[in-house]
């Protein structure tokens, strides 16, 4: 193992290589945005209580036979200094030690939770260039409502190429991370992103709605901004490459495994698994649609107050719905409850920290619950809500208020964007929707505020 003084968390990475039992019990490491998940050789080797009481580790869970560890939004660096120190190779695996009687069998996940990852793992990675786009996209909105440049400007129309870059080639960003999910080359993921984005399937000829291949009837799709189709078509692809490329010989891999597997496997996903794409996407779309457009606020009081709870227990994949719904209906209803949820956890916490007396547990509440305005509500959830349980309900009870107002009100996002009070100018439209945005925030704090005000009693 590599000197843990030559890196940034260096002695917060030697504290978990110690609590866990050494480079030598780590099976599999990788991460998402707030957790370095570890899959340990032998569970029995692992100290539980050392490895939850390593200072910048917030909250230590285990599930389907991985340690999470809730660090923050700094676990990219954590994971990079991790994979560093432990001389992992790149995709964070480490060849396990032989297995011995005390090794315990990796508990599976069930089909939905492991759906969901899977939907997470291939979205997660590009949610840096998304969440770009989206902020470059808010400050355009800004940028035209307040009639400082003309929305036909040149200036609004290069940024308008900047912003709109990684929705337009959505399926490159998801085929890269898919490829890495699925263990193949990434440069093929990119390759069955661009097969999906050719020209002759993205703008076909006048008339032309599909191509007949042999006993295949592929149709001429535009695929841009699409999840769905693509990860199914990098799935299907990866099917075939690890079937071909097991039996290939070692030096005729590189000329044929790639080639024959596509061979193979585009006509399949370009006629069937990519059209399945695209359908359960404007399922799925139109189902939610049609929820929070028939049961309005209802759907968004349950929905908004659950978000605490899908932090907790890292349920993930919300982001492809949310990004699907940008692009096909060009406004998304779910990504603002998640900024309510922060607010309402915000409002909650803080109001716990008035009832708390002087000392480092004051201190924790209210440095925690400010940060939540900005996205970020783990250290508040797991550090002060979840342990105490009354900020939890109450932020639960605000974010339910807030998710049945917004739906009234009819508050959409036009861009992706980190949930925090940053994000608000791409709620911006030249209606009112900006305005019934503030109202909602406000709703969303206060509310939860005087709820937890009202339910935790002043420390003694």
């Amino acid at each position: 193992m590599q000197n843990a003084s030559n890196y940034e968390y260096g002695k917060m990475c030697s504290d978990i290589l110690d609590a866990i039992g050494g480079a030598g019990n780590v099976k599999n490491v990788f991460h998402c945005i707030t957790r370095l998940r570890i899959v340990p050789v032998n569970r029995d080797l692992v100290d539980m209580d050392k490895l939850k009481n390593i200072s910048g580790i917030m909250k230590v869970l285990e599930s389907s036979g991985q340690l999470q560890c809730v660090i923050g939004t700094t676990v990219p660096e954590v994971y990079a200094d991790f994979l560093a120190m432990t001389g992992a190779a790149a995709g964070g695996e480490v060849s396990p030690e032989p297995a011995d009687k005390g090794e315990i069998e990796e508990k599976k996940p069930n089909l939905l939770t492991r759906g969901l990852n899977t939907l997470a793992s291939c979205v997660t990675p590009g949610l840096y260039a998304i969440v770009a786009g989206g902020m470059i996209k808010g400050v355009i909105s800004l940028l035209t409502s307040l009639g400082l440049f003309p929305a036909d400007s040149d200036i609004i129309t290069v940024l308008e190429a900047v912003g709109d870059a990684p929705f337009y080639f959505m399926p490159f960003i998801i085929g890269y991370a898919a490829a890495k999910r699925f263990k193949i080359k990434e440069i093929f993921g990119i390759m069955v992103a661009g097969i999906l984005m050719y020209s002759t399937f993205l703008s076909p000829p006048e008339g032309v709605t599909s191509y007949s291949f042999g006993l295949f009837d592929i149709p001429a799709y535009n695929y841009k901004g699409s999840i769905f189709p693509v990860i199914l078509s990098v799935w299907i692809f990866s099917l075939f490459y690890h079937l071909i490329d097991k039996y290939m010989p070692k030096n005729l891999r590189i000329v044929f495994s790639g080639s024959l597997a596509f061979l193979i496997s585009a006509p399949l996903f370009l006629g069937f698994a990519a059209p399945l794409g695209n359908w359960v996407a404007n399922i799925m779309t139109g189902a939610f649609a049609w929820l929070f457009n028939n049961a309005g606020p209802l759907a968004g009081a349950l929905f908004c107050g659950i978000v605490p709870l899908t932090i907790i227990f890292g349920i993930k994949g919300w982001s492809a719905i949310e990004l699907n719904n940008l692009a096909t209906l060009g406004y998304d209803f779910m990504l603002p409850n998640f900024f309510y949820s922060n607010l309402a956890v915000s409002g909650a916490v803080l109001a716990y920290a008035l009832k708390l007396k002087r000392g480092e547990a004051k201190s924790a509440a209210i440095s925690t619950g400010l940060v939540c305005i900005l996205g970020i509500t783990e250290p508040a959830l797991y550090g002060i809500a979840l342990p105490e349980k009354k900020p939890l309900a109450a932020a639960m009870a605000g974010g339910a208020i807030a998710g049945a107002a917004a739906m009234l009100l009819g508050v959409v996002t036009y861009a992706f964007s980190m949930p925090g009070i940053t994000s608000i100018a791409t709620y911006m439209d030249g209606t009112n929707n900006f305005l019934m945005l503030l109202v909602v925030m406000v709703i969303a704090w206060v509310s939860s505020f005087v709820i937890s005000f009202l339910l935790n009693k002043k420390e003694q």
